[in-house]
């Protein structure tokens, strides 16, 4: 990652872009993510039969959530993605799209399409309101996409009032410099932790199905849509199974360095699950359906669980077009 591009003061690290004079809001530079462009006339084809997001549905003027998986399920990536015409592209962490691209590449040769990494003539800005919107929230359909012709950059507005800039480098250097206020990165990624926002990083690509990052919840999957890699392990899950996973808060006293992929465990070190997202002193964890109250410790870090804000509304819910699709595999999933 290089911060040549960016001139005003600032520091980089486990908490991400870190400039001085930080307030609680304001505008952030995402340096922890990066952008993956596919363009061509086959753009869309192709990606819809490797992508859980419907491409052919997904208009210029809005925005979704997508994954791509292995053939068993698993996702290798997922990611925010956007079009302009034959223009596609995709916000994921940073180590996550040289991978991304390794993989999708296996399928490309009979496509007309172009794959092009944009780890620092590109960057993503990002602004966070004062006070996050709370009548909406990330899982609402209001996505919305601008497109600026004059240099194709895209302005991406989340629902619970947080706003992404994927633009030119320069561009978003300017931005920055001329910004009233500054923030941490770090306050972008807690308002991911608040939505049940997690992204497949490095340590955990090939971990999960969708459904156990509630990836269903948050729109990151079609059940209208044709096959694509990986789409009978995902629908059969969602149609005959029952998930034996769930995505759960996870929080500690004091702030704690957890890598992801740290297991949780009970009082008598049961396995119950893994951390999936860990920031500071909270996170988000896979775990077992099942899970004790007390006595749950990453690694060594006592830790508290609880059930996330959506979960009461959510549990047990398929995805709004899942009614729509009658057949499925007659397997149950693990």
């Amino acid at each position: 990652m290089s911060t040549e591009s960016i001139v005003i003061p600032v520091q980089t690290g486990h908490r991400g872009f870190t400039p001085e004079n930080s307030a609680r809001h304001g505008l952030t530079w995402l340096s922890a993510f990066a952008l993956l462009e596919i363009s061509g006339p086959d753009s869309e084809r192709f990606l819809q039969g490797q992508l859980t997001c419907d491409m052919a549905n997904l208009s210029a003027g809005q925005w979704t959530l997508g994954a791509c998986c292995t053939a068993k399920g698993r996702m290798v990536a997922n990611f925010v993605i956007a079009r302009h015409g034959d223009h596609v592209w995709m916000r994921l962490p940073r180590a996550q799209v040289p991978a991304l691209r390794q993989h999708l590449a296996r399928y490309a040769v009979f496509f007309k399409v172009t794959m092009t990494e944009h780890p620092d003539d590109w960057l993503i800005t990002a602004s966070l309101p004062a006070v996050a919107a709370s009548d909406n929230d990330s899982r609402s359909d209001e996505r919305q996409l601008q497109h600026n012709s004059a240099d194709n950059s895209l302005t991406l507005y989340w629902p619970d009032g947080r706003i992404e800039y994927w633009q030119p480098a320069a561009k978003a250097s300017e931005q920055l410099q001329q910004a009233a206020t500054l923030t941490d990165e770090y306050h972008w990624w807690q308002a991911d932790l608040a939505e049940g926002i997690v992204w497949v990083e490095e340590a955990s690509r090939e971990a999960w199905v969708p459904q156990f990052i509630d990836w269903h919840v948050h729109g990151g999957i079609s059940f209208r849509k044709g096959c694509y890699t990986g789409q009978e392990i995902v629908a059969r899950l969602q149609y005959l199974g029952k998930s034996k996973k769930n995505l759960i808060s996870v929080s500690s006293a004091e702030e704690a360095d957890i890598r992801i992929m740290t297991p949780l465990q009970d009082s008598n070190g049961k396995t119950l699950g893994d951390i999936a997202s860990w920031h500071g002193s909270s996170g988000l964890a896979v775990m077992n359906s099942d899970w004790p109250e007390q006595g749950v410790k990453a690694g060594e870090i006592p830790v508290t669980l609880a059930r996330l804000s959506y979960t009461d509304s959510t549990t047990e819910q398929n995805n709004s077009d899942t009614t729509a699709n009658a057949a499925a595999p007659a397997e149950t999933n693990d």
